[in-house]
């Protein structure tokens, strides 16, 4: 469709240059020979057959750099297209001018000849300029399209292959859990299979659908949540603070549970009391804030920077390559608690 809207406005603009170029050589070639001193109706006549002949011939000219543009640093071949359509045009008006004028008048006429040729000439090179200009821009706009078409889908790609990467980690560790369960409490391990079928399921219809709302991201983080809190049983506690009018704002989808993630695995793995983990979506100068704390063990992790692993990493980049942005996330450490904050753009 857009191929077609191309050539439909090429070809108007062709047009317009030919219909221009005869309008504008009759009236000058007319006008000049009255002032020369010619008779009307002779100067009208051979105004009318240049005229016309330089139209067909900026048309036919047009028409064929449709097919072969000269790169810039040929430019002598557009002077040879000028020079060889110049001697066309010349020689076709003085072939048809044989048949309309009188023959008194020709030897005249032939006087004049090579200054038409020389106006032939410069009106012709800057119509195959016009052209070729025309077609050079239209080809750097083809190949910026076709960049960004292929930019497109190598970054939906990678963003479809950092969340894939992101779900092997937690899918084993339920699986592992749910073995475990299976001869302890296998009401519990039957639920949580059927938690896991959930979220996954859930994931799946996610794939296509990479920009959600908040509420549904949290209606997602929830039944990962319950997952975890049968793995983890009392020690994981977890809040969720957002009001019902940020619900609409949007983000990308489940990029909040690789940061519940990491939150989990630094908050629980080397503590063994209780852990609360802290999520908190509010919405500022056009921004959606969400924040994930946790506590961790300094002794044991004393870089918890250094441990985000994939998981941060991996967000980071989706941001960039969804926004276009590095500022987009943030951590912090103080006090025994890390924070990992998401400033998620709301564009209208």
């Amino acid at each position: 469709m857009k191929n077609k809207l191309s050539l439909s406005v090429k070809s108007r603009l062709i047009g317009i240059i030919c219909i221009s170029v005869f309008i504008g050589y009759l009236a000058l070639q007319y006008l000049l020979m009255l002032r020369s001193g010619f008779d009307s109706e002779l100067a009208f006549k051979d105004s009318l057959i240049n005229s016309a002949v330089m139209m067909f011939c900026c048309y036919g000219m047009s028409s064929a750099l449709n097919f072969y543009t000269p790169q810039p640093r040929e430019i002598w071949k557009v002077l040879i297209i000028g020079l060889i359509m110049a001697a066309i045009s010349t020689g076709l008006s003085r072939f048809l001018m044989s048949y309309f004028i009188q023959p008194n008048f020709i030897a005249l006429l032939d006087l004049t000849l090579p200054f038409r040729g020389i106006v032939n000439f410069l009106i012709l090179t800057s119509v195959a300029i016009i052209n070729i200009v025309w077609n050079i821009q239209e080809d750097n706009i083809n190949n910026i399209k076709r960049k960004q078409e292929s930019e497109n889908l190598l970054r939906e790609a990678e963003l479809y292959n950092l969340r894939q990467q992101l779900q092997p980690h937690f899918l084993f560790n339920s699986l592992n859990s749910i073995i475990a369960l299976i001869g302890a409490n296998p009401d519990e391990a039957r639920n949580m299979t059927f938690q896991l079928s959930d979220f996954l399921r859930g994931t799946m219809r996610k794939e296509n659908n990479q920009i959600i709302t908040l509420e549904e991201e949290l209606d997602h983080l929830q039944l990962y949540l319950d997952i975890e809190k049968v793995r983890f049983g009392h020690r994981l506690n977890t809040s969720i603070s957002s009001s019902e009018e940020i619900f609409s704002n949007k983000l990308p989808a489940m990029i909040i549970q690789p940061l519940v993630e990491n939150a989990i695995k630094h908050g629980l793995y080397n503590i063994t009391d209780q852990v609360e983990i802290q999520i908190k979506c509010t919405s500022n100068e056009g921004q959606l804030l969400i924040q994930i704390t946790n506590p961790f063990d300094v002794e044991e992790q004393s870089s918890p920077k250094k441990g985000t692993g994939f998981g941060l990493s991996s967000i980071q980049r989706r941001l960039y390559l969804l926004y276009g942005r590095n500022d987009l996330m943030e951590t912090q450490i103080q006090d025994n608690i890390f924070t990992s904050t998401l400033k998620i753009p709301q564009y209208d």
